[in-house]
């Protein structure tokens, strides 16, 4: 059931739009009779590449199977290679010729634009927090464990991570160990309280923070003794692996079925009395 949740995201206006745009070139190239807008193929019967576009096409390929060597989440190598597509044909449109190049860019900033890409959309057990709400959390329970993504809706990296914090917070989360976004993007004051970075060049963003007691115990990224920010892979693994989700669900869920049963002890209590 989760996985097909996470698909249904991929099956977008953005992520059509983008197929097309990332097969243009190829397919007016090689398909009748769309190649015969290419003068060299008016009169001939096969509707083939070129001795260079072929090249072009090759290293695309290999640049793409390299810049994905780590395995990284669907969504990002989707947008790589929807990024890398639509450059190359742009080259190739242009070695055909340059007014093909022209519209078909004029075409990609246009859909940029009115079709941006979508968030995520999908099974999660996250509280969004607005304001000084996070802060105001904190202070008043401290007793909870908050795990807290600093975003922005502006950077790829937080929509590329979006769906592997929904799966882990539907995993992990209950009374005692909950999970939380904030936007500094548009509360640049409380990214200044926390100390995210969420200037355009940041290499903060995301940014997810352990709280326990209501203070800070970790963050990933961190930082050096340079004060400079370490770079973070944010996979699933590591994030279970370096924030101990596997532990922290055991102590917290103890905690809060103690609290359960000191509850439950107290109704039962309560009825003998009225008995």
């Amino acid at each position: 059931m989760w996985k097909l949740m996470q698909y249904r995201h991929y099956f977008s206006t953005y992520h059509f739009v983008n197929f097309i745009l990332s097969s243009s070139f190829v397919v007016l190239r090689v398909v009748r009779p769309f190649c015969t807008i290419f003068p060299e193929n008016e009169d001939s019967e096969e509707c083939t590449f070129s001795w260079n576009e072929s090249n072009i096409l090759l290293f695309l390929a290999c640049t793409i199977a390299i810049k994905n060597r780590k395995r990284p989440p669907l969504r990002e190598i989707l947008v790589k290679i929807f990024m890398f597509f639509k450059v190359a044909n742009t080259i190739l449109f242009f070695m055909t010729d340059p007014r093909l190049a022209i519209i078909f860019a004029a075409v990609c900033i246009g859909c940029m634009v009115v079709f941006p890409e979508p968030a995520y959309i999908g099974p999660q057990d996250i509280v969004y927090f607005k304001g000084d709400a996070l802060e105001d959390e904190l202070k008043n329970n401290p007793r909870t464990t908050w795990i807290v993504e600093f975003i922005a809706t502006w950077s790829a990296s937080c929509h590329n991570i979006a769906p592997t914090f929904a799966e882990l917070s539907t995993k992990y989360a209950h009374n005692h160990l909950k999970f939380g976004k904030l936007d500094v993007g548009r509360y640049p004051e409380i990214a200044e309280i926390f100390q995210v970075d969420c200037s355009s060049l940041s290499k903060q963003l995301p940014t997810i923070v352990l709280f326990q007691g209501g203070k800070e115990v970790m963050r990933k990224p961190g930082r050096n003794k340079n004060g400079q920010t370490v770079k973070y892979e944010f996979k699933k693994e590591n994030i279970i692996r370096d924030f101990n989700l596997d532990g922290l669900f055991a102590s917290t869920k103890s905690k809060s079925q103690k609290k359960a049963d000191k509850q439950e002890a107290k109704v039962l209590e309560q009825e003998k009395k009225d008995n």
